[in-house]
């Protein structure tokens, strides 16, 4: 069966919006993972690919999750956009939108180093990988896969070293590129090279992979402390999309009206 999100990503740009899958999508995409329940998007910051987005979702009557408008306003603020909607045969799906994604400042960058996987235009890998250093355990799976396809098997120590999550791939990543090891300055990688315990070096992989999950974990309570009486209007809001049957281009004008407030939200 055809990958849904990919048919949509397609749709987008052949509206003429500039977007890149990202997060799961994108490792089905890589080959690393065989379903995503969900469709992640960077957008460009841009009026006209806000707007065509916006147009093609319209017309699977899709409905705004809580989220912000997508326009460039709200997204500059690296907040993201959330819809959904069902397809005919049933299926449910859920699209993010964001235009600045966590952990990867360099936007342009990204832009620059995007990749065609599959059928669809992805990020890059290494940005791929920034991406799912999430609060969620499982995407550190994924990041481990991604390095060892595009580090260990293809040949790039420094994604190798830097990205693996297992003791035997880094182990087998330190033999091989010895002089980039000592250059590396990850303490899994440093323990390796001091022969330490193989004990020693699968702690210091999970209390790396805990430390990023704070981090994303204080990133997320930062941001949902700020939504405060938002969220609570933006039900009602939905409710009487509901009731009504609003079609996504007057939900689109009320959210805007009523999402001022986010417009105090840090980056």
């Amino acid at each position: 069966m055809e990958n849904p999100y990919f048919s949509l990503h397609q749709e987008f740009r052949k509206a003429g919006a500039e977007v890149l899958l990202s997060s799961g999508q994108a490792c089905v995409a890589f080959g690393i993972a065989t379903f995503s329940k969900d469709g992640d998007w960077i957008v460009r910051e841009n009026a006209r690919s806000c707007a065509a987005v916006l147009a093609v979702l319209g017309t699977h009557d899709a409905m705004y999750r809580l989220g912000v408008p997508l326009h460039p306003d709200w997204l500059c603020r690296g907040l993201t956009s959330h819809f959904e909607f069902a397809l005919p045969n049933g299926f449910r799906m859920r699209t993010d939108f964001c235009s600045r994604p966590p952990r990867v400042p360099d936007v342009e960058h990204l832009w620059s180093c995007a990749v065609r996987a599959d059928t669809v235009e992805v990020v890059d890998v290494e940005s791929l990988i920034k991406l799912k250093q999430t609060r969620r355990l499982r995407d550190y799976a994924m990041i481990g896969a991604l390095a060892e396809a595009a580090g260990l098997d293809g040949n790039v120590p420094d994604l190798a070293l830097r990205y693996l999550q297992d003791y035997p791939g880094l182990e087998q990543a330190v033999r091989r590129w010895p002089a980039a090891a000592a250059a590396c300055e990850r303490e899994a990688v440093r323990l390796l090279l001091a022969s330490a315990p193989r004990a020693a070096v699968v702690a210091a992989l999970a209390v790396e992979q805990d430390g990023r999950m704070q981090e994303d974990e204080a990133r997320l309570a930062a941001v949902q402390a700020q939504f405060g009486d938002y969220a609570r209007q933006f039900a009602k809001l939905r409710a009487g999309w509901r009731q009504a049957g609003t079609p996504l281009a007057e939900q689109h004008r009320q959210l805007k009206r009523d999402a001022q407030a986010l417009r105090r939200v840090p980056t």
